[in-house]
């Protein structure tokens, strides 16, 4: 059997979840987190350490012993709460990582649980303030939110958590019923800053002055504390993370925030592309890695120079010829090898950006080492966890359409024979140039100096279509790992399962990555220029390959609206994947892509 086939017969088949488990975790070992010894420690002591080291075992023993002594409420503000004062200035310090502190939550949680009936009941309220939390409308991403929640609820704050997709009045209404302190908006890309914008200048206009915590990936402290602190009137704060929450709660309540006005540059990191993997997840850390690595070309035809409708300059190879698809139209695949997707995970942007287990202050064996005894083990766990359970349910629609360019627009075309609803299926029918119409079309921004690029750029135009007598061919894509994910880790917030909440959570978001990064692989074979692929999966996240896969979002293609055209052309509701209001895809745990085999097509920014 040749290479190919045996790569299609993996593609297209269905997995033996008993040889697969057998065959994948046979050498998987289970880790243990190392705590300290508490004897001949005072049980004061015990307690704070057992805060710190997220060591539950025994922690029943000495709060039953801490009761002689103490009153459960005392026990809480004064000694455990002081063992989460430690881990955030550890965390701070970059000497624990996120899910350590994590643990520590949990530990803090378990408790305070126990205490509870130990706790007199009194009137009014008892934590030490009240933040509502929500992220904002349109989207649907919740993890940096509830991390937020996580903290703030276990050090001694209440949270009125509204969860995702939520318009400004629910806020403010709660903001008033609850008697709170400050509102938390969360928003994970470049669209939610913008509705956070909207929402401080509607507050602003009805002379609202409530303080208010901004954070979420696409957010950077200098627009915050520049452009939106010059909108609005009342208090507005910057969170990279959920510990600048619980810095900002303790500040506004100890009435001290407006005396620390932000006025720090921000300083070039000393390893720009560590910071930056050390942040990235999804796409964004493909960029990333792209940019470490050299530029990758293959297959160039011809040099020359292109100009455009808009008569710029720029420096694109012109194709001679273009791949011929399999087919034209729109396919269904719901049947996906998991072992098969997994080996497209990248670990990158799973341990760093995913789970935060970054390298931080230390050197490259210490995190390797740290990569091998934690993460990896727990990547092969929750492997096994979601096949026993289920939990991953991998499901695409591709497919591939004849288009040229005009100018900065990319024009899908479709043949005048096919009807309607067949255009979402394969198109079984010959066509010629001529007989092709406009189906869809898409605008895209260009470099405004530099090589000027243009994803339309990528594209033979109508001109160049003509004089090679067919038209040229683009690929577009949605994958899901369907909404079970979704539920399972929403359960495991709501039982206070930190940890696996996280863990959880980043595997299904980078498996759907995965998904996407596989399905590149079989689009670039099924056109002929899988060839030219780079032998090793991980030159694969830099972009090892022929060609170039886009999400909506980013800056070639920023227009989350344009996910709306691609929707007409595919129906990705056939495998379960909806639109927000704000174009944001349902369940998180989806992409979608347009894909470009111009051998030059890379990421590229726009400024």
């Amino acid at each position: 059997m040749s290479e190919e086939n045996k790569n299609n017969q993996e593609l297209h088949c269905t997995y033996d979840p008993l040889v697969l488990f057998m065959a994948h975790y046979a050498d998987a070992k289970s880790t243990k987190k190392e705590t300290s010894s508490y004897v001949g420690m005072a049980v004061e002591e015990r307690l704070k350490q057992r805060i710190i080291d997220g060591d539950k075992i025994g922690l029943d023993s000495d709060l039953t012993e801490g009761l002689k002594t103490y009153p459960a409420l005392d026990i809480i503000n004064n000694i455990l709460l002081g063992g989460m004062k430690v881990v955030g200035e550890l965390f701070g310090a970059g000497e624990m990582q996120l899910p350590f502190v994590l643990q520590s939550a949990e530990t803090m949680k378990t408790a305070v649980k126990y205490l509870e009936p130990f706790m007199e009941k009194v009137e009014g309220e008892q934590s030490k303030g009240v933040m509502v939390l929500a992220t904002v409308k349109g989207d649907v991403h919740d993890i940096g939110k509830n991390l937020v929640d996580i903290i703030l609820t276990n050090n001694g704050y209440r949270v009125v958590n509204l969860g995702i997709k939520m318009a400004l009045e629910p806020m403010l209404d709660a903001f008033a019923r609850e008697k709170a302190d400050a509102i938390g908006m969360s928003g994970l890309l470049v669209k939610s800053t913008a509705i956070m914008k909207e929402n401080l200048e509607v507050m602003q206009g009805r002379g609202l002055e409530i303080p208010v915590v901004l954070g979420g990936a696409a957010l950077t402290r200098k627009f915050v504390e520049k452009d939106l602190r010059a909108l609005y009137g009342g208090t507005l704060w910057y969170a990279q993370d959920a510990f600048d929450g619980l810095h900002f709660m303790e500040k506004l309540k100890s009435g001290t925030i407006n005396d620390v006005v932000s006025t720090a540059v921000i300083e070039e990191p000393v390893d720009e592309i560590e910071e930056e993997l050390d942040n990235a997840t999804g796409e964004e850390s493909k960029m990333v890695l792209a940019k470490r690595d050299v530029p990758w070309l293959t297959g160039i035809t011809q040099n020359s120079k292109l100009k455009t409708q808009n008569k710029v300059e720029e420096e694109i190879t012109r194709l001679l010829d273009v791949p011929s698809p399999p087919f034209w139209g729109v396919d269904v695949q719901e049947q996906f090898i998991l072992d098969s997707i997994w080996k497209y995970i990248n670990e990158v942007a799973l341990f760093r950006g995913q789970w935060q287990l970054k390298r931080g202050k230390k050197t490259v064996d210490e995190y390797t080492k740290q990569v091998e005894e934690v993460a990896r083990p727990k990547l092969h766990e929750l492997m096994l966890l979601c096949k026993q359970q289920h939990i991953l349910k991998p499901q695409a629609v591709y497919g591939y359409f004849p288009c040229w360019s005009e100018g900065d627009d990319l024009v899908i075309l479709k043949p005048n024979s096919v009807l309607s609803d067949e255009l979402h299926s394969k198109w079984d029918i010959p066509f010629s140039l001529d007989s092709l119409s406009e189906y869809q079309r898409f605008t895209f921004p260009r470099q405004p100096s530099g090589k000027h690029l243009c994803i339309s750029s990528f594209f033979l135009t109508k001109e160049e279509a003509i004089a090679l007598g067919k038209p040229d061919v683009v690929a577009f894509s949605a994958v899901t790992v369907g909404r079970k994910a979704s539920e399972y880790t929403a359960k495991l917030f709501a039982d206070n399962k930190y940890v696996e909440y996280l863990y959880l959570h980043g595997l299904s978001v980078e498996t759907a990555e995965a998904l996407a990064e596989f399905l590149h692989k079989i689009i670039r074979t099924e056109l002929g220029i899988g060839d030219a692929d780079a032998k090793d999966i991980e030159r694969l996240f830099s972009q090892g390959y022929r060609g170039s896969r886009f999400s909506f979002g980013y800056p070639a293609c920023p227009n989350l609206e344009d996910q709306t055209k691609l929707f007409d052309l595919l129906h990705p509701e056939r495998i379960d994947i909806t639109l927000t209001e704000e174009y944001h895809l349902e369940p998180e745990q989806s992409t979608t892509a347009i894909i470009c085999h111009h051998p030059e097509a890379r990421y590229f920014g726009i400024k």
